[in-house]
């Protein structure tokens, strides 16, 4: 027998003992059953008990508890069972509740054992019954006692208000503790039950009406505040591209970062404008000192002479492939015509010959003496035939380095050179005064085989107060062409075709300050650029000497620009901060900028593939192959691994040029009307599939099925537009012709699910045809007449058709119902006729050419209100241009007549590149451009 709970004050309604062989948990369960019996929720409890645990050992102060609990109780429920029966505690509490109560007001609950009534001898059956202890209760009951079956109640689950049969059992105990009958206890109950049902109904339904108006009220606030966030992410993501537009040229790592942010942010269409437009920024080659020369190899090396000598490839970026690991002082640098050895000068008239055939490892062929006087070496020029011109400020001489091993000295040269051809053949130097004032003109000298000058020619120039600088002359590569830079920020251009006759061509101004101090042609000797005083690097279109034209102006230095240089394919210019100058404080770090251009112009294309013609580009389905031009149609690498290489040209039917494109197996390439089909299974040797006689037209317009083996084409002028099956392209099936007119490259689209083809009508209009294999095209329905639509092309997602028209005007229509197209936007940004028109793969971005040259970028998120993110760097104005995406939404392919442009428009690429060309933005940064905000940088 155990111990007893500790009792509230004052009377019990019952005493309530049981044994621990009935679960605590199940007699704590029916304890609060018969409690809640007569109790609603709402009402204050009426019935209370006191409770004996029966699981401890006996003492005199647990019994003083127990004996008071059984004083203050009415009425006595013993859990009967053998265990109990057995218990000392049980029993010594029914001998004083039999001593001191009357047997009347003794309730039992049979929980287990056996328990039998003998009603003819008024008794238990003790032969049978152990539920009970026999020595106390046998004749206490002159009558049958009443008791409830409790033995089916095992665990407290099965305590629930839900249960009838606890219900019924509690009524038992419940009606003679109230002094009630069992039916007025269970109506009782069950009405009262019922009220409380209802009143928890209407108050549940209040509290769901509240609760509603809660949740409703906290999702507009909490929409609200989102928005509001998402508002003020945007409204920072765009200042930052404010910014970072504002400080490109001169902090362009700063700049890159704070795009990369600004995308974070929010990608607005202002963030992906930028990161599009983002290899426009000038590259940073952070100097490790004042640095000396920078120039290009005819192979793509830069060459970077500071404290050192470092070599750069531009497939590596800014790192470097080659650092001299000794600090060498280096003041010249030249690389021979076929960029494989480079010359190297140094400060006491010494030059080096490294070869550089493989760039992260020269290997140096020799070091000699070459000036006599030993003076810094300033200028270095290597020809083709082996000779080596080394120039001081005031003398120079000229080596054989043709056997690089021994460098045999030819001669020297006279006073004050200034610049040499890159054949050797002609040199010029400055006019100068016994006491090193200059006389205000420059003079040819002629230098033979054996290096010996001689003078052809004098030349006028402007005053000049720039004799410090290396580049103030320069000779262009391949033409008869001098340049001359002066103080007063002219730049006299010279024909020099006859040496002893120059002739004057034009005067470049440039607006400078102090004057021009660096000059230099591009390769092909088409362009000019210019460094002055300002920290300007101005661009000339000189390919007509007579009438040069100016171009973009690059600002970006904090010092006057020393050296210039372009990459052999034009696309790059070098521009290095002088050292030295009158201007030069000697303080702050020194930079080389690598800016993209395109000509004369800046350009954001990573590169220009040399083609012909103004026909679409076509990508393979892989995206790593890319045919172009079409006069005619080559075709090239564009894997991303290797920069893009001509793998080979395809057969072009006429002089006029073609349009290819590449079928849905990536093996075909089809062109032509008739159609003809090459296996481009190997892209470098493109096989003819199409048997049959020789083609003459060549399609002025193609479409290929994005899911169907079928393709459009339209040939020449006044040809109606045809449909064919190439399921087999050994002979392509003609399906049948199109109404259709005469206005594009770009006028023929098929949508996503290959079931439309989209072509103009010859009343201006678009026609939607139904197409299938084995059957002629059906119309299906027709947009209304346009000023003669140039463009077509459907959104990958959906049937959004794009039309562009010959006012500029790119309109956007709904066509999944094609007899009844719907409108819903349009532009009309551009202000002459669209040539081309192309859904990026996501359906995100549009590309748009038209006829002002422009290449536009567009947000088509939400196609009813299109919004522009950029107009392309392009490098000038192109009139007649085609444009088309890579299906991995890498690339943008613009094809004009000067060549195809490739932009990179992968948002991942593009912030990698980024992360990758600048250094992690500093805390101090940060809080200038992102105060309230904490410190946390975008490339980390």
């Amino acid at each position: 027998m155990g111990g007893a709970s500790r009792g509230e004050p004052g009377a019990y309604d019952a005493f309530l003992s049981y044994s621990h062989a009935w679960d605590k948990d199940v007699a704590k369960a029916f304890q609060d059953a018969l409690q809640g019996f007569d109790r609603p929720w709402y009402r204050p409890r009426s019935l209370r008990l006191f409770r004996d645990e029966t699981n401890l050992a006996a003492s005199p102060h647990l019994w003083r508890e127990i004996e008071q609990g059984l004083a203050r109780s009415r009425w006595l429920v013993i859990m009967a069972s053998p265990s109990a029966a057995a218990s000392p505690w049980v029993r010594q509490e029914i001998r004083w509740w039999l001593t001191h109560r009357s047997a009347d007001t003794l309730l039992i609950g049979w929980t287990d054992g056996t328990l039998l009534w003998d009603s003819a001898r008024a008794e238990f059956d003790w032969s049978h019954t152990d539920a009970l202890p026999q020595q106390e209760m046998e004749r206490a009951f002159e009558e049958e006692p009443r008791w409830v079956d409790l033995r089916w109640l095992r665990s407290p689950e099965q305590a629930s208000a839900a249960d009838p049969r606890l219900v019924e059992c509690v009524a038992e105990f419940f009606a003679p503790l109230t002094g009630r009958s069992k039916d007025d206890v269970l109506g009782d109950h069950v009405r009262r039950h019922r009220q409380t049902r209802r009143v928890v109904r209407a108050t549940l339904a209040a509290l769901t009406v509240l609760f509603l108006l809660a949740v409703a009220g906290g999702v507009t606030a909490y929409t609200q505040r989102n928005e509001a966030r998402a508002q003020t992410l945007v409204a920072q993501s765009r200042q930052l591209v404010a910014e970072a537009s504002s400080i490109r040229d001169a902090q362009p790592d700063l700049a890159r970062q704070l795009m990369v942010q600004a995308y974070r942010l929010a990608p607005t269409a202002e963030a992906v404008g930028a990161l599009v437009d983002s290899y426009a920024m000038p590259r940073v080659v952070h100097g490790r000192g004042p640095v000396r020369a920078a120039v290009y190899s005819s192979r793509g090396l830069l060459a970077v002479a500071d404290d050192g000598l470092r070599l750069f490839d531009p497939a590596s970026g800014t790192r470097p492939v080659f650092t001299e690991s000794v600090k060498r002082r280096t003041t010249a640098l030249a690389f021979s015509p076929d960029g494989r050895r480079l010359a190297v000068g140094g400060p006491n008239g010494t030059v080096r010959l490294l070869d550089v055939t493989d760039a992260g490892s020269p290997r140096v062929l020799a070091e000699t003496t070459g000036v006599s006087d030993r003076r810094e070496v300033a200028v270095l020029v290597l020809t083709s035939d082996g000779r080596l011109i080394a120039m001081t400020w005031k003398t120079g001489a000229v080596l054989d380095v043709s056997d690089p091993a021994r460098p045999k000295p030819l001669g020297s040269l006279p006073d004050y050179p200034v610049a040499a051809s890159p054949d050797g053949g002609l040199l010029v130097t400055e006019r100068r005064a016994a006491n090193g004032g200059y006389l205000g003109h420059m003079r040819l000298w002629a230098l033979s085989g054996s290096g010996g000058p001689r003078p052809v020619a004098t030349i006028a120039s402007p005053p000049v107060d720039n004799s410090e600088s290396p580049q103030r002359a320069v000779f262009s590569p391949t033409g008869p062409l001098l340049a001359i830079a002066a103080e007063d920020s002219r730049v006299k251009l010279w024909d020099v075709a006859d040496p002893a006759r120059p002739v004057a061509r034009a005067d470049l101004y440039t607006r400078s300050r102090f004057g021009v101090y660096a000059v230099a042609f591009s390769f092909d000797a088409r362009t000019l650029a210019t460094g002055d005083s300002d920290g300007t690097v101005a661009l000339w279109d000189v390919s007509d000497p007579l009438r040069p034209r100016s171009g973009a102006r690059l600002s970006g230095h904090t010092r006057t620009v020393g050296r210039v240089s372009f990459s052999p394919d034009g696309h790059t210019v070098a521009s290095a901060d002088a050292h030295e100058t009158l201007l030069d404080d000697r303080t702050g770090p020194h930079a080389v900028r690598l800016w993209a251009v395109s000509g004369s112009e800046r350009t954001s294309t990573f590169t220009t593939l040399p083609t012909e013609g103004v026909f679409p580009p076509s990508f393979d389905p892989d995206s790593r192959v890319l045919a172009a031009g079409g006069r005619p149609t080559t075709v090239w690498s564009v894997d991303g691994a290797t920069p893009p290489r001509l793998l080979s040209t395809v057969e072009t039917v006429n002089p006029g040029g073609q349009a290819a494109a590449f079928g849905t197996d990536g093996r075909t390439l089809v062109s032509g009307t008739p159609l003809k089909a090459w296996d481009m299974t190997d892209p470098s040797r493109p096989r003819l599939a199409t048997r049959g006689a020789a083609r003459t037209v060549g399609a002025k317009s193609l479409a290929v099925n994005p899911v169907l083996p079928l393709a459009a084409a339209r040939g020449g002028p006044g040809d109606r537009a045809q449909a064919w099956d190439i399921g087999d392209p050994a002979r392509p099936v003609l399906l049948g012709a199109l109404d259709s007119a005469d206005s594009g490259h770009q006028d023929l689209a098929f949508s996503p699910d290959g079931a439309l083809l989209a072509a103009p009508t010859r009343t201006g209009g678009v026609r939607l045809w139904r197409v299938a294999r084995q059957a002629p095209p059906r119309p299906a329905g027709d947009l209304p007449a346009a000023e003669g639509v140039r463009a077509l092309a459907f959104g990958p997602r959906g049937r959004s058709l794009l039309v562009g028209d010959a006012t500029g005007t790119i309109s956007t229509w709904d066509v999944s119902r094609p007899g009844h197209p719907v409108r819903r936007g349009a532009s009309t940004r551009h202000t002459d006729a669209v040539s081309g028109l192309a859904f990026h793969p996501d359906g995100e971005l549009v590309a748009t050419a038209g006829l002002d040259g422009r290449i536009r970028l567009w947000d088509f998120r939400n196609p009813a209100r299109p919004v522009e993110v950029t107009t392309l760097s392009t490098g000038a104005l192109y009139h007649h241009t085609t444009v088309g995406f890579s299906p991995d939404g890498r690339l943008l392919a613009v094809t004009d007549g000067s060549g195809t442009r490739l932009w990179t428009v992968d948002r991942t690429g593009i912030l990698q590149r980024l992360c990758a060309e600048s250094p992690r933005i500093t805390p101090d940064q940060w809080a200038q451009y992102l105060p309230d905000r904490p410190y946390d940088p975008p490339c980390s």
